[in-house]
């Protein structure tokens, strides 16, 4: 016989982690030294991985707080700021440095939030920031569930990562 679920079987501390992918581009103008009337503008970019982890709280009723920690913000003004350009007496560019990505310090922000458990055992996470889906995969003797897969960010119609969470 299959197990029915509820939200009562989300009870409890969850740590989880997730990486997202990031393309952070930056741009700066510069103006030729003898001729301010010329200028010209560099572009640069990266992809990388944005990370979050932290720990979600479930009441087994419908309601949770997570904690979350953020590695990997991006700095748009330090990394145009990485940038340079090489200008001959002419107020030719004679070359570019297009800079590197430089990250901002980690942000940790605590958020509420509600789900709801069906009795298949997927369910949703309703926040400020959106609605995502998930399933429960392995209960323990009390009925708690052990892991919950949550489908992450979607991109174009497409889930770009998925964050695994683990009871506590």
């Amino acid at each position: 016989m299959a197990q029915t679920y509820s939200d009562a079987n989300l009870n409890g501390a969850y740590a989880f982690q997730s990486t997202n992918p990031q393309t952070y581009m930056w741009f700066k103008l510069f103006t030729c030294p003898t001729n301010s009337t010329i200028t010209f503008g560099v572009n640069g970019s990266q992809t990388t991985q944005q990370i979050q982890y932290g720990v979600a709280t479930f009441d087994g009723k419908g309601n949770l707080t997570v904690s979350q920690t953020t590695i990997g913000n991006f700095n748009s003004t330090a990394s145009a700021n990485t940038t340079s350009v090489t200008w001959n007496s002419s107020c030719q560019v004679t070359a570019v440095n297009t800079g590197h990505l430089v990250y901002a310090a980690s942000t940790t922000k605590t958020m509420t939030a509600t789900y709801s458990v069906q009795s298949s055992g997927t369910g949703t996470i309703t926040s400020s920031g959106g609605t995502s889906t998930f399933i429960l995969a392995g209960t323990n003797s009390s009925g708690i569930s052990t892991t919950i897969f949550i489908a992450g960010k979607v991109v174009n119609g497409q889930t770009i990562n998925a964050i695994t969470a683990v009871h506590q």
